[in-house]
């Protein structure tokens, strides 16, 4: 979480400096999204709580655990100037390394991945910054595997198969096409940055 804290210190100064240093052209609008632009987006967040749980309980025992957190990735497009419709999509892995009962070490792990339907309104745009409120809901999959001959192979544990976010994010352009964002939610990971591009 310390590493999250601090990519977003950095990201934050970088928005800061690239605002009084760098020009964009903009659209005819003034705005740099509007009606019609496309946006991609990939990104990497934290945490993933069942990886947190699993690496601290794995930790304590001197037995290594990796916890990947999780990353994403997704598409929107503005339907007007303020209402955009997309997916998203995250995947997530923890893993064990273990010794089994032959001696041999194997891995087992969990992953999850979720693949949401969203909704976001864009408010105060300007000319390099998109905040954002956004919303989704879909399918979410959460599996345990080993790689031990006769060990679980992809065994479905999801309690309930439904996936939701809300929260609130923002986008900064340093250029028409290239960006960053960052965003800060429930549902999947509570803080997530990456990079923009938008069409």
């Amino acid at each position: 979480m310390k590493n999250m804290k601090k990519a977003l210190s950095i990201l934050t100064a970088v928005v800061l400096i690239n605002s009084i240093s760098f020009a964009q052209k903009g659209s005819s609008s003034g705005k740099c999204v509007e009606q019609g632009t496309i946006l991609i987006d990939a990104f990497y967040g934290a945490p993933y709580f069942n990886g947190s749980l699993i690496k601290a309980a794995y930790d304590s025992t001197g037995t290594t655990a990796h916890n990947y957190n999780q990353f994403g990735a997704k598409v929107e497009y503005l339907v007007n100037d303020k209402l955009g419709l997309g997916i998203e999509g995250t995947y997530a892995l923890a893993t064990v390394d273990y010794r089994g009962n032959d001696l041999k070490y194997y891995t087992a792990g969990m992953s999850k991945y979720r693949v949401l339907a969203k909704m976001n309104y864009h408010f105060a745009t300007g000319a390099h910054i998109d905040p954002y409120l956004t919303w989704g809901v879909g399918y979410k999959s959460t599996k345990i595997y080993t790689n031990e001959p006769g060990g679980p192979k992809d065994i479905n544990v999801n309690l309930i198969p439904l996936a939701f976010r809300a929260g609130i994010g923002m986008r900064y352009f340093f250029t028409d096409a290239i960006g960053v964002n960052a965003e800060v939610g429930l549902g999947g990971p509570m803080v997530q940055a990456g990079l923009s591009l938008k069409l």
